[in-house]
């Protein structure tokens, strides 16, 4: 069972900046760290995706739980399991399989020693992978690293991922630990890695049919791309479940409102707070914007105007729109590009719930259209269509 540290040390820098300004997610921890840790005790845990749209929370919340399971180890007694994070986001830009293969492997050591000898510093440190060599000081992992070493010699790229992808693995295997490997934007694992001969690994995911079912090192994966990362998990059987992200629910979303107005001195009410709850529903994007929008110049959203306003910028030039813009394309690119747009419109302009063969019918789809049940779950999970009733 997992005890709560006393105190949180953020030996991984978070995206959210201020810590202060972390919110909630009392259902998510409650989760990963009750019933899901308590399988990864008794070696059975399940892989877990976890999606949602951008700017949901995602990373904050990754990146809390490494910080959380991080400091848990500094209160560990001897003999307890160690239960060692690791954090890694996969860039969203063209790189070789190589330079990934070693960023990986780096990480990974880096952040390792960083749970053992209880210092931050080799988290946030600089290290090339030869410089590696100065602060390992356990003997299976100096093993690996001239096996690393003698596969960069070779340059035999495809051996470089292969003992970088299972590091973390055996790693456990041969120390009896556990190592929770937490991967932010797992969906660019396809798209963004080259071969020698510069072409795409866009199969690159296979790597976790074999991987993702070693028990001492599962994975909680995450994508804001999500029709990409679903297609990812539907390929790898059966060996991830799914995990949406929603908003915050009423009282943790009032929190984040408290939060970021005292954070932005921006004076509220309890009426104020209710109208902010009630515009926003919880969504992290939107909360973080009416506060930190360059248009929040009143400072005061006790007038009910002022918040409106703010808003209304928000919606058609700021960080709001921005995010949408961006997230909408990129799902439009790679769900049906045309169609899905046509879908979205059409369900807007009805206002009401529609089942798939009205929508169909009304715009002259063509039949059978191709992975359609994928398509759609894509949309709902990326927040652009919802469920409905019927399903």
């Amino acid at each position: 069972m997992f005890k709560m540290p006393d105190n949180i040390e953020y030996a991984l820098p978070e995206k959210i900046g201020n810590p202060e300004l972390f919110v909630g997610r009392k259902e998510e921890f409650d989760f990963f760290l009750g019933d899901w840790y308590m399988n990864l005790e008794g070696n059975f845990p399940q892989n877990q995706a976890i999606l949602s749209r951008r700017k949901k929370g995602k990373s904050s919340f990754m990146q809390r739980l490494f910080n959380i399971l991080w400091s848990a180890g500094g209160e560990k007694k001897p003999g307890d399991l160690q239960v060692i994070p690791f954090y890694y986001s996969i860039k969203d830009s063209d790189q070789s399989l190589r330079n990934f293969a070693l960023d990986f492997f780096t990480s990974f050591v880096k952040q390792y020693v960083s749970y053992k000898g209880r210092n931050k510093e080799d988290i946030r440190g600089i290290f090339t992978f030869e410089e590696l060599s100065e602060i390992i000081k356990d003997k299976e992992l100096e093993k690996i690293y001239r096996s690393m070493e003698i596969k960069i010699a070779k340059d035999d790229w495809a051996g470089m991922w292969d003992v970088a992808s299972e590091t973390p693995a055996v790693i456990g295997q041969l120390k009896g630990e556990k190592i929770i490997q937490i991967i932010d934007e797992f969906q660019y694992i396809n798209e963004y890695i080259y071969n020698k001969d510069g072409e795409k690994l866009d199969r690159l995911s296979g790597t976790y049919m074999h991987v993702s079912e070693m028990r001492e090192a599962p994975l909680i994966v995450s994508g804001s791309e999500v029709h990409w990362l679903l297609r990812i998990v539907g390929s790898l059987t059966g060996r991830f479940q799914t995990y949406p992200l929603e908003n915050l629910p009423e009282d943790e979303a009032k929190e984040a409102i408290e939060r970021y107005a005292s954070f932005t001195r921006t004076t509220i009410d309890k009426e104020a707070k209710e109208k902010i709850w009630q515009l926003t529903r919880g969504d992290p994007l939107y909360i973080k914007a009416l506060f930190l929008s360059r248009f929040n110049r009143s400072k005061d959203y006790t007038i009910d105007d002022n918040i409106i306003q703010v808003y209304e910028k928000e919606i058609q030039q700021g960080e709001i729109y921005g995010t949408w813009m961006e997230y909408m394309y990129k799902t439009f690119n790679s769900v049906n590009k045309v169609n899905s747009k046509r879908i979205m419109l059409y369900l807007f302009q009805e206002g009401e719930e529609r089942t798939r063969a009205q929508p169909k019918k009304a715009l002259h789809l063509p039949s059978p259209d191709e992975e359609p049940e994928r398509k759609l779950d894509a949309l709902i999970k990326g927040d652009l269509i919802s469920q409905g009733s019927t399903a």
